[in-house]
């Protein structure tokens, strides 16, 4: 089959001339997650958790609490697939042990890039894979990386918050969009910062015993 001909059926969700239950199931509405897991070829489809994010608890870290949340939509998204892989993730940004999550709206995402201009924070993505045979098992990371912004001015940040890229986004930020412009060094997985660790993804993969080369290049079904 060509590059093109499995491209148009990979449109369709049609595979080798018939109609199938994808390997993967992405349990994120992220366009940023879609994009990785299509650069890699896997042939997957979109299903989202659409459940309230759980609340924080003061007692737990911010690496369990990113940890517990991709569990959580994994174990709803894979009721309703019961035939197929599913990967959850969740990403969060913590600055002096605080979680940043996606702002509710423009003063929010402003006092967030206040807070982040200038200094280093973390950003966590936890990452969960539950296998389609029976029993379903269950594997999971939580991946670090630091980012350090460089000091932004109030017309920086004012002009960035024009943009929107900060909606949907934890922390009030994009790295792969026009915050780039801030950011002055990183440490660790840059995609883990865009919201899906694919090395982590890689090494679950190789722990749940799933040959990840042999499923790339397949493409999305979406």
């Amino acid at each position: 089959m060509s590059i093109l001909s499995r491209e148009r059926n990979a449109e369709s969700g049609v595979f080798g001339g018939c109609q199938e239950e994808p390997d993967w199931i992405l349990a994120s509405a992220s366009p940023r997650r879609s994009e990785i897991l299509g650069q890699l070829g896997l042939r997957f489809k979109t299903d989202p958790c659409r459940d309230p994010e759980p609340q924080h608890n003061t007692s737990e870290s911010p690496s369990a609490y990113a940890g517990r949340v991709s569990k959580l939509k994994a174990a709803v998204v894979a009721k309703r697939h019961p035939n197929s892989r599913i990967i959850a993730a969740d990403t969060i940004v913590v600055i002096d042990g605080a979680i940043l999550g996606k702002p509710a709206d423009r003063t929010e995402a402003q006092n967030m890039l206040r807070r982040l201009s200038g200094r280093r924070h973390e950003v966590l993505t936890g990452l969960c894979l539950v296998t389609a045979d029976e029993p379903r098992r269950v594997y999971s990371s939580v991946t670090c990386s630091v980012v350090r912004f460089r000091r932004m001015s109030a017309d920086d940040i004012k002009w960035y918050l024009n943009t929107e890229e900060y909606r949907d986004k934890a922390g009030a930020y994009g790295i792969q969009g026009f915050a780039s412009l801030f950011v002055n060094r990183v440490e660790g997985c840059y995609f883990n910062i865009v919201g899906f660790p694919v090395s982590d993804f890689a090494r679950i993969c190789r722990r749940a015993k799933i040959n990840l080369l042999q499923n790339m290049g397949q493409g999305s079904s979406d």
